[in-house]
């Protein structure tokens, strides 16, 4: 059980007022918590899909991309695969990241969108299904095609809650509300501490860097909106407790009707 002493080394940085406000979010997500409804109670089983669209988001720091490798283990065991809808992303790549990964990294040109990595690829305007701020000076869109090729098959969606939630409810380029047919599933850590310990403890190192904690106010107060609206829109979350990735895995799965 995670309590204020797991963290407190790590808050030291902090100046008193950012402490007191990432304590406070910590109750916060505590709070929402409890309003989730959890997969693994109110999912026995649910028809099998043959298109549209599985959404997983998280609030960060709950083990999204090391629960997703699980999940695509799984999948890879049962001889399935899960196509990917690859959002393009205008901020610049990380060192350790590259084409695909996570995004297409992109640079906007006069016809559109040019790929770092493939300049003679252009995505342009008319290719684009939907646009959006994903947080503060990251732009992320959706491929149109890809969301076409969802109307017939599969697709796996990475993002965050409100553009999920928008396409969810809207008619865009065409394309009706996807409805029940966008299944949307929120990761989240045990508890408020235990979260913001794993946030916190991802570069410790970095914790002395203005700019990074500044990065780190950031995301969770994003992630506490994103949590809120999950809670309002009844979305359903699948727990991450620590050593247990598989089996946050396979309720993931579950949810989404495998």
């Amino acid at each position: 059980m995670f309590t204020s002493e797991n963290i407190s080394h790590l808050l030291e940085v902090f100046v008193p007022q950012q402490r007191e406000t990432l304590l406070a979010q910590a109750k916060k997500y505590d709070e929402l918590l409890d309003k989730l409804p959890e997969a693994a109670r109110f999912v026995t089983s649910k028809p099998k899909r043959t298109r549209g669209i599985l959404a997983l988001n998280g609030a960060s720091g709950a083990g999204q991309s090391y629960v997703m490798s699980a999940v695509e283990k799984l999948l890879r065991e049962r001889a399935l695969v899960l196509p990917r809808i690859y959002l393009l992303a205008t901020r610049p790549p990380r060192p350790e990241e590259g084409y695909k990964n996570p995004y297409i990294f992109v640079r906007e040109v006069e016809e559109g969108f040019q790929d770092i990595y493939n300049p003679t690829v252009i995505y342009r305007y008319s290719d684009i299904y939907y646009s959006y701020q994903s947080r503060p000076g990251a732009a992320n869109a959706i491929l149109l095609a890809d969301v076409q090729a969802a109307m017939v098959k599969i697709m796996y969606l990475e993002t965050v809650i409100p553009a999920l939630l928008h396409i969810k409810t809207t008619r865009i380029a065409n394309i009706p509300p996807w409805g029940e047919n966008l299944q949307i599933v929120y990761l989240v850590a045990p508890s408020g501490f235990e979260w913001l310990y794993r946030l916190l403890n991802r570069e410790p190192s970095r914790l002395k860097e203005e700019r990074f904690r500044d990065q780190i106010l950031g995301r969770v107060n994003s992630s506490i909106g994103d949590m809120q609206l999950a809670v309002e829109n009844g979305i359903l979350c699948v727990i991450n407790r620590y050593g247990k990735a598989d089996q946050a895995a396979q309720e993931i799965l579950t949810a989404w009707g495998f």
